[in-house]
């Protein structure tokens, strides 16, 4: 091999291992609130995050669960591949912290198979707990979009504030008042439920 492709060669190498260290990894034996940590290293919102993150896995069928046992939570769903959901991670991450709590995560992108949000496992449960939250999409069917926080009390929905603030670009990032705005109506959220 010519020397400048062994040193192109170990460039990609070290870029590689570069890029997979900025991104948070969970401990796979770490539990939050009794459930898995969500590994969120997809996150691009979260590339060299240093703080703790507060996500934990959760199915449809544990919201459902957590709701008839009138718990009191917040979740989003989410998936990586969603530039919205890439905006709001780090704010709806950091105003849990403030506030002490945790943020459940479906994972609306799980399964490979799954190329929409109506896709998850047990949709047809998630429209009836939420179906007053959700929109139609163009076929009339009430639709998940995501980003969608929800902050449950005693089993309850009492907010799900906009996912995102006004003139919010994906492709600009937040300016640092969208990035203060958004962590204030999640903090508030979280405000709501203790």
């Amino acid at each position: 091999m010519k020397p400048y492709r062994k040193l192109a060669a170990f460039a990609a190498v070290l870029v590689i291992a570069l890029l997979c260290a900025c991104a948070p990894k969970p401990d796979p034996a770490r539990t939050i609130d009794g459930y898995p940590a969500s590994d969120l290293s997809g996150y691009a919102g979260l590339e060299g995050y240093e703080g703790e993150l507060v996500f934990y896995d959760l199915t449809v069928k544990d919201i459902q669960q957590r709701m008839e046992n009138g718990d009191s939570f917040a979740f989003i769903a989410a998936f990586s591949g969603c530039p919205w959901c890439n905006l709001c991670i780090a704010q709806l991450n950091d105003a849990a912290l403030a506030e002490d709590m945790h943020v459940g995560y479906l994972n609306t992108r799980l399964d490979p198979n799954w190329t929409s949000n109506i896709d998850i496992d047990d949709y047809d449960i998630f429209v009836e707990l939420f179906g007053d939250y959700l929109r139609e999409d163009d076929d009339g069917i009430l639709h998940l979009y995501t980003p969608h926080v929800f902050f449950i009390k005693d089993g309850q929905v009492v907010a799900e504030p906009s996912s995102t603030v006004e003139g919010a670009d994906p492709s600009q990032g937040l300016t640092e008042v969208q990035s203060q705005e958004l962590f204030g109506i999640y903090r508030e959220g979280f405000q709501s439920i203790k």
